[in-house]
């Protein structure tokens, strides 16, 4: 804005200028009068010496009359152009001024208008490095916060490696328990069929031992059968106790032999036949009642053949009560 008054303030300057011309020139032009050469008037005095011909005297003095008429109107036209001339160049030297005070007007509006635009500016100024400072601030945050992210990150890098380590460890503890289960599974095929092959061995002479026994039996009977009413129930009740304790004993065994499987899980049980042999012997195993699992049964039939010799009752009515076959539950 201030550019813009600046650049009027030439021509306005030249307006006035010329306004103040044309007034001097009209107060110069008001005092002029029309004035007779002193030797013109010296001619009139002398042709009214002469006395020159009336008529022309008084036809020179209308003529002077009209003249003077005509100057005197011609006068009043320039003067009342003057005036007019006058008037229009106060009008225009008011409009000037009216103009000029406009403009400084505009000129203290511009400058109050920019002092309130520099006012605003300090403020924006003022307000944009505070939100520099806060944005600094906030900056340094969040480096911090991503310090604290990358510490995190590290520290879960760290925290995966070892998980992954202890999964590899345990991959390979599960793979060499599964070699050494195959192992085992192996080496009690071998020894299933190696007690296959003495089983069948002894068979025989098991029949043998049976036929004896058979008639030992009998004739044990037979000389037991009067004593049997006298002490039977007695004789029962230590029968079962004894058979409680030594089927206690045979389960613990068991459970010191056995290999717990993966599928196994709390509360799993199954029924187990075991047929005894001489001193304990276990001639076979198998589970009569399962537990729904079959590898959990097959590890607890394993169990049992590891066990063998079993703990043998040393009361032979309880190995004779039992007739060779004891069942049994195996809860571990």
């Amino acid at each position: 804005m201030f550019k813009k008054l600046g650049d009027n303030l030439r021509p306005l300057s030249f307006a006035i200028l010329v306004h103040l011309a044309l007034i001097a020139l009209l107060v110069v032009g008001l005092d002029w009068k029309p004035k007779l050469a002193p030797q013109a008037a010296g001619k009139v005095n002398a042709v009214q010496a002469t006395m020159v011909d009336e008529a022309k005297v008084q036809a020179e003095m209308r003529r002077k009359k009209d003249e003077d008429l005509r100057k005197k109107q011609q006068e009043q036209e320039r003067q009342k152009k003057l005036d007019e001339q006058v008037e229009k160049a106060q009008q225009a030297r008011k409009e000037e001024e009216q103009r000029l005070t406009d403009l400084e007007s505009q000129r203290k509006k511009a400058a109050e208008e920019t002092a309130k635009q520099q006012q605003t500016e300090v403020a924006r100024l003022e307000q944009l490095k505070k939100d520099q400072q806060a944005e600094a601030t906030h900056l340094e945050q969040l480096k911090a916060e991503q310090q604290a992210e990358a510490a995190r990150l590290e520290q879960t890098k760290q925290e995966h490696a070892a998980a992954e380590q202890k999964r590899q460890t345990e991959e390979k503890r599960i793979a060499e328990l599964k070699e050494n289960q195959a192992a085992e599974e192996k080496r009690l095929a071998e020894a299933e069929t190696q007690r296959k092959i003495e089983a069948d061995k002894k068979q025989k002479a098991d029949d043998e031992a049976r036929k004896r026994r058979e008639s030992e039996d009998q004739l044990k009977k037979q000389i037991d059968a009067e004593l049997a009413a006298e002490d039977a129930e007695a004789r029962e009740q230590a029968v079962q106790s004894e058979l409680a304790r030594y089927t206690a004993l045979i389960k613990q065994k068991v459970t010191r032999n056995w290999l717990r499987p993966a599928s196994a899980r709390p509360g799993m049980s199954c029924t187990v036949r075991v047929t005894l042999g001489p001193e304990g012997r276990v001639i076979d195993a198998k589970v009569i009642e399962s537990s729904g699992d079959d590898v959990y049964d097959r590890s607890v039939e394993r169990a049992v053949l590891r066990a063998s010799p079993l703990p043998f009752p040393p009361d032979p009515a309880v190995f004779e009560y039992l007739k060779g076959e004891l069942d049994f539950v195996f809860t571990p």
